[in-house]
């Protein structure tokens, strides 16, 4: 990656600005902290043309910014699909009753369902990156950063967001597309997810089946026994 001078912009000749009178080697970017607009759209077009090439330079240089902003499109997606999926079954449900001659008017909430599953995603995302993190690098002696697993789970999550949108797409067309195009693209960013694992740490192969068996158990847990009687 070229590196540029961060006062006057000029590229930087042996990690020297030839312009500046100090003279020191400036980064165009500090490790993981900012991006260039043109990145992002660079790195998207990279995970459908070389998806493990791109995982592996985003994982290993850790991009936290341009995968935050990954994990933020992702879960405006998510929310969308989850309000229109809301929208659909509202629907259906508005459409039996009409048929028995009897009139059903319902409100749906799509701010709240919108916010819920916005936030909801994204609290996610950074409970997964810190389990990731605490398993690997504490239990299984990986030597890992959470912010590499933010960078892994934001670059994963660019498969997840195409899915979401051919997906809502299909939801007008045909149901079975619809489900047929999500599975699909889930199974496509698992295994991108598998394959990029290996570039968040060091830890044994043979202890990967184990991390990702606890992770999720442990999320399975939190979703179905602890947040329902939260709220």
């Amino acid at each position: 990656m070229a590196k540029f001078c961060t006062k006057c912009g000029a590229k930087l000749v042996d990690g020297a600005c030839p312009n500046c009178k100090d003279g020191k080697e400036q980064m165009e970017e500090k490790k993981g902290i900012t991006f260039q607009p043109e990145e992002m759209i660079t790195t998207i077009k990279g995970m459908f043309t070389k998806p493990i090439d791109t995982m592996k330079e985003v994982i290993e240089e850790e991009k936290v910014t341009l995968s935050l902003i990954f994990l933020g499109i992702n879960a405006i997606f998510i929310a969308l699909f989850c309000c229109l999926g809301s929208k659909e079954l509202f629907g259906a449900y508005t459409n039996q009753y009409s048929y028995f001659m009897i009139e059903r008017t319902v409100d749906i909430p799509y701010a709240r369902i919108f916010f819920t599953s916005f936030v909801t995603v994204i609290a996610t995302y950074v409970v997964i990156a810190g389990l990731f993190y605490l398993i690997v690098d504490k239990l299984f002696q990986g030597k890992t950063t959470f912010q590499k697993m933010i960078a892994y789970l934001g670059i994963s999550s660019v498969i997840v967001s195409a899915t979401m949108i051919v997906t809502m797409i299909f939801m007008y067309v045909s149901t079975q597309l619809m489900l047929l195009f999500l599975m699909c693209g889930l199974v496509l960013s698992s295994v991108y997810m598998i394959q990029g694992f290996r570039y968040t740490t060091e830890i044994d192969k043979n202890y990967v089946g184990y991390v990702y068996a606890l992770v999720y158990l442990v999320v399975f847990i939190i979703t179905m026994f602890i947040i329902p009687n939260i709220f």
